[in-house]
C-alpha cells in the first residue's frame, strides 16, 4: 500500500512494475499473483478507513523516511501512539497490530537486497513504533530515507522494491523467538543486534522517549503483536533507572520474561 503523493513510494512502485512484474489491474491497484499494491491519494498516516477496507493478512506500506541527517537508509517499523497525542495519525494510546516475524523477515531480506546491489552505504534498520495509521490488521512501514535525493534515487528505490518483492514471494523460513522491545533511541540499534543475529524477532518497540509508560501500554506491545510474544528485550542502559524499575515491575506482574540487551 502507498500514497501517490509520496515521491519515494511512487518510485518504489515504478520499480515493482518495471523490474518485478507487477501489472496494473485498475487505476489504483497493481497485482502480481496473490500480492496486490493499493494506491491512495491522501496521506498514509491518516489512512485508517482505507486500511480497514482491505482484505489482507499483512499490510506493507512503502513510504519515504525523513530525517535531518539525510542518510541513505532502508527502515521498517510498526505503527501506533504510545501517548495521548495522535498528531501524525492513528489513535491516542493505541498500537496497531504488527507482526514480529514479518519485520524480522523484511529486515533480513533488506540486508540481502542492499548487499546484492552493492549499496553497502545504505543503513538497514528499525524505528521505534510511531505515527499512524491505526490498523487491526498487521501493518508495517517499509521506508526509503532520508531526503529527496534518496527518495528519487532509482537504485535505492529498487532495493526497497526488491525487499518487498522477495519478502512476499520468498519469505524467510526462520522463526526466532518473538519479542517486544523497550528503551534506547528512536532507531533502537541495540535492540536490533539480537534481531540481526537471528535470536529474536521484534514487533513493537517503545524507545526511551516514550517513557514513562502505563501498564496498559506495555501490555499492548505484546497483545498487539500477532505472534503474542512473552519476552521483553530491554535496552538496559537506554532507560532512566526509575523508568526501568517501573517497567521491570510491570513485566513481572504480567508474567513476561525479561532479556537485557
Amino acid at each position: 500500500m502507498l500514497s501517490l503523493n509520496d515521491v519515494a513510494a511512487v518510485n518504489i512502485l515504478e520499480k515493482l512494475v518495471d523490474n518485478f512484474g507487477f501489472q496494473q489491474e485498475t487505476s489504483t491497484v497493481y497485482r502480481k499473483q496473490g500480492i496486490r499494491v493499493f494506491c491512495i491519494d491522501g496521506s498514509m498516516l491518516t489512512a485508517e478507513d482505507e486500511v480497514a477496507q482491505l482484505d489482507a493478512d499483512l499490510i506493507l506500506v512503502a513510504s519515504k523516511h525523513v530525517s535531518e541527517s539525510g542518510r541513505p537508509c532502508l527502515l521498517a517499523h510498526s505503527t501506533g501512539n504510545w501517548g495521548a497525542s495522535a498528531e501524525y495519525g492513528g489513535k491516542p494510546h493505541s498500537l496497531s497490530m504488527t507482526s514480529a516475524y514479518a519485520i524480522h523477515g523484511i529486515l533480513h531480506t533488506a540486508l540481502d537486497s542492499v548487499q546484492s546491489m552493492g549499496l553497502d552505504y545504505m543503513e538497514v534498520g528499525m524505528e521505534a513504533t510511531h505515527h499512524g495509521p491505526y490498523s487491526d490488521k498487521p501493518l508495517i512501514f517499509v521506508e526509503l530515507g532520508s531526503s529527496p535525493q534518496e527518495w528519487k534515487n532509482n537504485k535505492m528505490a529498487e532495493a526497497v522494491a526488491q525487499t518487498i518483492h522477495d519478502f512476499c514471494f520468498k519469505q524467510p523460513k526462520t522463526s526466532p523467538e518473538p519479542a517486544a522491545g523497550f528503551g534506547g533511541g528512536h532507531y533502537v540499534r541495540d535492540i536490533l543486534k539480537p534481531v540481526f543475529e537471528n535470536r529474536y524477532a521484534v514487533g513493537h518497540v517503545a524507545s526511551k522517549h516514550h517513557f514513562p509508560l502505563s501498564k496498559e501500554m506495555i501490555f499492548q506491545a505484546f497483545s498487539r503483536t500477532s505472534e503474542k510474544p512473552r519476552t521483553a528485550l530491554i535496552d538496559w542502559d537506554g532507560l532512566k533507572s526509575d523508568h526501568r524499575s517501573q517497567l521491570v515491575g510491570y513485566l513481572a506482574e504480567m508474567g513476561f520474561e525479561l532479556v537485557k540487551v
